[in-house]
């Protein structure tokens, strides 16, 4: 078994505490497969290995049989019998389509919102040992410039707006999209940030002319290239066409939220201002990971962390007498790891990527009982800082083992 695999299943089978946070992913993975969805394979595993999702959700698949594939040899690569596929709707030109790792949420319902051009689907989640639900809808919005198709694209929101008014109040709901919207004053993005009660919010509050506008430069999401090859966009980091939006709901600090400070254009290191994001290194990801996503897609993924509270969530299989605290998290530049030992005896506390591989052991031996409390600054044994993304540190105690998910941000 590879250990990547081994953390991974530990983070599953015991928990990350009282308290449930998911790593929620939003990516334009650009017609896959199309005719180079297999040689594409290995890049989405090793980006996806990396950006550690528990919900994954696409645009631009094409098919049921697309949606096996990505399932069967990139998922189920990373993590074998790991994922499932939510129900999928095959409607007109490219889908979309959902992933969630096991034991992180259920799919209580779907279906999709019709429109003269891509439909619009939803899927209502509830997160395991959870009371709360929450929708997450995905569209892939009319593509290009020019007052015809924001016209369009005005269409397919209002589409959308008719639907979100009219769910339930206390409901939170999520967007996740390739828009294809280039400044926020544009009808369709004011017919969905307008006021009412299916309003969408900016988690991270930059609305704004976003169009080949260095002061966007880090939220950018299209495109990672400047060479032509595989399809897709080619004009360098210009547009923030992919976003995730949610409702007030999802905002107030009560039963499901997300967290904005983790939001994040994933592998936008705010230095690629209309150039690819491989063009003299990349600061924001390992220049592997760069490269990955370069050559999978003319899009960035998009991240962002759902936290489930203590109200809502019920502890599964995490031991009453241990928990793992990280604090604070999201963090930047230290974060500290605190526990509790009912009794003395031996502990492990150590960093792992979401590939399994051993970053830093912060605590090893025999322990008094007790508070301990150790420091972690985000860099490797050998001092190296790290990227932003999701690390997990692991606990081990004389037959007690816990997992925290941490996030960096850079």
């Amino acid at each position: 078994m590879k250990i990547g695999i081994l953390v991974l299943s530990l983070v599953l089978a015991f928990g990350i505490g009282q308290a449930q946070d998911l790593t929620l992913v939003s990516w334009n993975i650009l017609n896959f497969p199309g005719s180079t969805g297999t040689e594409r394979e290995d890049d989405f595993q090793l980006v996806l290995q990396n950006a550690g999702p528990d919900i994954l959700v696409v645009q631009e698949m094409i098919g049921q049989a697309g949606v096996n594939q990505f399932l069967n040899n990139i998922l189920d690569e990373i993590e074998p019998g790991a994922w499932n596929a939510g129900p999928y709707h095959d409607s007109y030109d490219t889908d979309r389509a959902l992933f969630y790792r096991d034991g992180t949420v259920e799919v209580l319902d779907c279906g999709w919102i019709d429109t003269a051009l891509r439909d619009i689907e939803w899927w209502l989640l509830r997160p395991v040992g959870s009371s709360d639900e929450f929708r997450i809808y995905t569209c892939h919005l009319k593509a290009s410039s020019g007052s015809d198709n924001e016209q369009k694209r005005l269409l397919e929101t209002q589409h959308l707006r008719n639907d979100l008014d009219t769910l339930d109040a206390d409901l939170p709901f999520i967007l996740c999209g390739d828009l294809n919207i280039y400044y926020g004053d544009e009808p369709a993005y004011q017919e969905l940030i307008g006021s009412g009660p299916g309003q969408l919010h900016d988690p991270i509050n930059q609305t704004g002319y976003w169009h080949n506008n260095a002061s966007y430069a880090s939220i950018h999401t299209q495109s990672t290239r400047t060479a032509s090859f595989g399809g897709g966009a080619t004009g360098g980091m210009d547009d923030r066409f992919d976003q995730i939006l949610v409702s007030e709901e999802m905002l107030d600090a009560t039963g499901i939220d997300v967290l904005p400070a983790t939001y994040l254009a994933y592998g936008n290191d705010g230095a690629h201002f209309n150039q690819s994001i491989i063009e003299g290194g990349n600061s924001a990801v390992p220049y592997a990971v760069a490269e990955a996503i370069h050559n999978s897609s003319d899009h960035l993924p998009i991240i962002v962390q759902i936290h489930v509270d203590d109200a809502t969530a019920v502890a599964e299989g995490a031991p009453a007498s241990l928990r793992l605290e990280a604090r604070p998290n999201p963090f930047n530049p230290t974060t500290t790891l605190t526990f509790t030992l009912a009794q003395e005896g031996p502990i492990t506390l150590s960093l792992y990527d979401p590939a399994g591989r051993l970053l830093t052991t912060l605590a090893s031996g025999h322990h008094s009982a007790g508070a301990i409390e150790r420091r972690w600054d985000g860099k490797d044994d050998s001092g190296r800082p790290l990227p932003s993304g999701v690390y997990f540190a692991l606990l081990d105690t004389e037959g007690e083992r816990l997992s925290r998910k941490i996030v960096l941000i850079r």
